[in-house]
């Protein structure tokens, strides 16, 4: 019997040992696991256990998700054809139920779903049969089945089991990955969902860390202590490079870079106050100084040159210290009072440098400015009270089509609180029609718009830059920054 006892244990040992673990550092977490929140650094750990009808690809396509096809039926609906066999990390199969409870949930005002911009168009859904649906949109809405790509499927009957709270930490979807554990503020763990519809996963377990600080989180990968990290500081690219233990990765993103102002209150009320802010910093030195040449300067408005929609006719504002002077003497600039700017630290590619290269540049015109880094849950819980003082830095991606960036602009995303009634009537003509030039015409007429008044400091458009360990495989950069880790595998 010792010896059977024995032999067991050994064979459990072997087991133990062959396990596949993956672990990866993240700069920064979500208070929660809670679904829509309006962020990609969320919606990096939903997508480990949810999916969405539509997909996003690492290069930004998108392909079918639970959705095998779709296509309009008319004007003001769209047909969903859904994937059949799928299962709910419980066992239960997916059907319509489930895709009808997550948009009518989504569409209530009361959730408060933070990606509801994406498909603010939609009136709801109906069931045709198990495995097809038709969603209802107020009028023609070319871009939902693009939107519909940050809206995870939810399942009807674990929140009508559980109740709205407890899958904010404890998430039950149809992903590649099955939640075990959340501690918010220091790790994510999940064990792989080997009935995925896509495949089992490669590895045996996951291990999102959250490792704020950029130096730690390339110690830890360098000593094999994690295999893949995310936002790689651009002044270490060659160390990882020349360790021979591991590689950096990057791809260009959608992603545009910018100080967003409250522009409800002295001082940047004053659209003077914002123009000379954009007068007085050098966005060129930045550029060369901090990011090492991997950026894109945003011309004057809020899309990158290659997103449908980018005006080409407007261009950045000069490095004018002088003009930047003039201007808040005509503004009557109270220069004995401070202005601060709150960031994350590692959310966005060099992210506390560059606010205390542009605190730098203020202070240089006689502007008393200061850096406010905090937490991720703090930003965000300020970031939805809209609270976040005098300026803030945020990327927004347009994913290749201005409606997803300059959704974050009007006043239905409640993540803003510049007001122009002018922009708010363009996005909706032109998210509401299937003519590509009248959206086009809409946009540039946007991006001028943006541009006279500076709800935003433009900044750049920035690159996703990731480094992985030697025995990582099958690991892509994310030119939306969404990891997607079901296909990694290791050596």
């Amino acid at each position: 019997m010792a010896l059977v006892s024995i032999a067991l244990v050994m064979l459990a040992g072997g087991s133990e040992a062959k396990e596949k673990v993956l672990t990866v550092g993240a700069a920064t977490f979500p208070s929660s696991l809670m679904t829509g929140v309006g962020s990609f650094t969320s919606e990096s750990l939903i997508l480990q256990t949810y999916d969405p009808l539509v997909m996003r690809d690492n290069e930004g396509k998108f392909v079918p998700g639970l959705a095998t096809s779709w296509e309009p039926t008319g004007d003001a609906v769209w047909r969903f054809h859904l994937r059949k066999g799928v299962k709910w990390h419980d066992g239960q199969e997916f059907t319509a139920d489930d895709v009808k409870f997550t948009i009518d949930r989504v569409i209530d005002p009361k959730t408060a779903y933070g990606f509801l911009g994406r498909i603010s168009q939609v009136s709801g859904a109906t069931v045709v049969d198990p495995y097809t649906i038709d969603i209802a949109t107020k009028g023609v809405f070319p871009n939902l089945p693009k939107g519909l790509a940050d809206i995870v499927i939810e399942a009807k009957h674990y929140y009508e089991k559980v109740g709205p709270e407890v899958p904010k930490r404890q998430p039950m979807g149809t992903g590649p990955f099955i939640a075990k554990n959340w501690v918010p503020g220091d790790r994510y763990e999940l064990v792989a969902n080997v009935d995925y519809w896509k495949g089992a996963p490669k590895v045996d377990r996951l291990v999102i860390r959250q490792i704020p600080e950029a130096a730690t989180r390339v110690a830890a990968l360098l000593s094999g202590e994690v295999q893949i990290i995310e936002e790689v500081p651009v002044d270490v690219i060659d160390e990882i490079q020349s360790s021979n233990r591991a590689k950096v990765l990057s791809i260009p993103t959608s992603a545009s870079l910018v100080l967003t102002y409250d522009t409800r209150r002295p001082p940047l009320n004053d659209p003077r106050v914002r123009e000379a802010f954009d007068y007085a910093v050098d966005k060129d030195a930045i550029i060369a100084q901090i990011l090492k040449g991997k950026a894109e300067k945003l011309q004057g408005q809020l899309l990158t040159s290659r997103t449908f929609g980018f005006n080409p006719s407007i261009k950045a504002r000069a490095f004018d210290p002088a003009k930047a002077k003039q201007l808040l003497k005509e503004a009557n600039f109270d220069f004995s009072k401070p202005v601060s700017i709150m960031t994350q630290s590692g959310k966005y590619l060099s992210d506390v440098d560059i606010c205390n290269a542009i605190a730098g540049m203020l202070q240089a015109i006689g502007v008393k400015a200061d850096v406010n880094v905090v937490e991720s849950a703090v930003y965000l819980k300020q970031w939805s009270a809209l609270e976040m003082g005098s300026m803030y830095m945020v990327g927004w991606y347009s994913l290749n089509d201005a409606d997803f960036a300059t959704v974050w602009y009007t006043q239905g995303s409640r993540r803003g609180v510049w007001k122009s009634a002018e922009f708010e009537k363009l996005f909706v003509e032109a998210r509401s029609t299937n003519d590509a030039s009248a959206r086009e015409q809409a946009y540039h007429r946007m991006m001028q718009i943006m541009h006279d008044e500076n709800p935003s400091m433009f900044l750049f458009g920035i690159p996703s830059i990731y480094a992985v360990g030697g025995s990582v495989r099958n690991f892509g950069a994310a030119s939306d920054k969404v990891l997607r880790l079901d296909a990694v595998s290791l050596d």
